[in-house]
């Protein structure tokens, strides 16, 4: 009976070990990936300031390409239009040769109304010359106005590109190291906290999935947690969440293991 007993609180230390166990693994991942955080934050907005520029200059590049297109197509009309103008002003001078061989008024009249709407016509495509001149002066002071856009924007995301290579450069080797720790940490836990751990963090605000009580209250949400289950986290038999936020909570006994596996 006494061995029965003596069985039964071995496995029950054994579970409690385990959940500590748990309860550490977890509180130190949340630390690495705190600290990955960090330095993400401490890029800030750059990166994302840099792909803005990248896709404000490629916008620009396309409507320099849509200007130059416009260009090319008035100067193509400009031309036609002084071929056509050309075209009919021979044929007004055939009129008026004809004009001195007429046999009949009715001729005559014939070819003054066609030698009239020839010259209209010339009037139309001069008119027509007049507005793409017009549209092409202004499309070209859009171009020269884009170029000059485009020169400034380049030049502001060189100095974005400099100051996010230079923020990696001085970051990339504590992340990488950090990146491994973090797969390192994240194989010493079952796959079903892990998950768990990884919801609660992305859906968290500040990325904190493990947090520890903070004067009776979630150090994530600072909700007051109950006693029963601050007395529930402190013998570490079960994992426990907020009730409000859905964190994992842990005391200072976890804290204090993790700080004793840590110090340097």
């Amino acid at each position: 009976m006494a061995e029965n007993k003596e069985n039964k609180l071995s496995e029950e230390e054994q579970v409690e070990i385990t959940v500590e166990k748990k309860l550490v693994a977890l509180y130190t991942l949340q630390q690495i990936d705190s600290k990955i955080d960090r330095i993400r934050i401490q890029r800030g907005e750059l990166p994302e300031e840099v792909q803005d520029l990248e896709d404000e200059l490629a916008g620009l590049e396309t409507r320099i390409a849509n200007y130059d297109e416009e260009i090319k197509k008035y100067t193509t009309d400009i031309t036609n239009f002084k071929i056509k103008i050309k075209e009919t002003q021979a044929k007004i001078k055939k009129y008026q040769e004809q004009l001195d061989n007429v046999r009949n008024s009715r001729e005559y009249d014939s070819l003054q109304k066609e030698t009239e709407y020839e010259s209209l016509e010339i009037q139309l495509c001069e008119k027509k010359i007049h507005e793409c001149t017009f549209k092409m002066e202004d499309v070209k002071r859009n171009l020269a106005d884009t170029q000059v856009k485009i020169e400034e924007r380049k030049a502001f995301l060189e100095v974005k590109r400099s100051e996010l290579n230079s923020l990696i450069e001085e970051t990339e080797k504590e992340e990488q190291t950090l990146m491994v720790k973090s797969a390192e940490s994240e194989s010493l836990i079952e796959d079903r906290l892990l998950m768990a751990y990884k919801r609660i963090r992305k859906g968290a605000r500040n990325g904190l999935a493990v947090v520890k009580i903070e004067r009776d209250a979630c150090g994530g949400c600072f909700r007051r947690i109950p006693p029963q289950h601050q007395l529930d986290i402190r013998i570490h038999k079960k994992i426990i969440v907020c009730e409000y936020c859905g964190r994992i909570l842990v005391d200072n006994d976890i804290i204090d293991q993790y700080n004793s596996l840590h110090e340097n």
